[in-house]
């Protein structure tokens, strides 16, 4: 079966994602093939496979941000609307709730738009991305009063990631760059 892999892929394809966590037309050989061609594999590949938010978010453990989810602020809310003023004034939490996951895509668009592969959980190699989501983007900050305007914006990162071009075998393992979601910040207008 020859896809092509500029479109959307299958994984994509029912989302507004820009990248995969799970792919069923992943080419775990092809990749492996690549790997065992590649001189110069060693250098290309990089993880830090143990992340979490007790190395990467300050005064924040691993739990406390795991409990930080959907739930955790749309439990807070006791109107009749998750954007009612009980659900921004609370318990402890972002300013802008989040939704964060440490994954290892499988596909992702690059800066230029083209789905490509990532190198993901193949012959042990993984590399392993923060990825932080704004649950409410566009809504109003937590906690600061609606004088201020303020609203939640999604904020991305620029990722240097292994990769490959099922459509191009003869490319080999390349680096390529992906823009992916790392945070989720309040902007307060001028």
């Amino acid at each position: 079966m020859i896809l092509n892999f500029v479109e959307t892929p299958s994984c994509g394809a029912n989302s507004s994602l820009t990248y995969c966590l799970e792919d069923a037309d992943y080419p775990d050989y092809e990749i492996k093939g690549a790997i065992s061609a590649d001189y110069l594999f060693a250098k290309k590949y990089a993880d830090v496979a143990d992340q979490s938010a007790a190395d990467l978010v300050e005064h924040i453990t691993k739990e406390q941000e795991e409990g930080f989810d959907y739930s955790y602020y749309s439990g807070a809310s006791t109107g009749d609307s998750p954007y009612d003023i009980t659900h921004w004034s609370g318990p402890e939490g972002y300013i802008c709730p989040s939704d964060v996951i440490y994954a290892m895509p499988k596909r992702a668009q690059n800066v230029e738009g083209k789905w490509r592969v990532i190198v993901n959980d193949v012959h042990y190699y993984t590399q392993t991305t923060r990825l932080e989501s704004c649950l409410f983007p566009e809504a109003a900050c937590r906690a600061l009063v609606p004088c201020y305007k303020s609203h939640c914006t999604q904020k991305s990162v620029y990722h240097r990631l292994l990769s490959y071009d099922p459509c191009d075998p003869y490319k080999g393992l390349f680096i390529d760059i992906y823009k992916l979601p790392s945070a989720c910040s309040c902007h307060i207008p001028a």
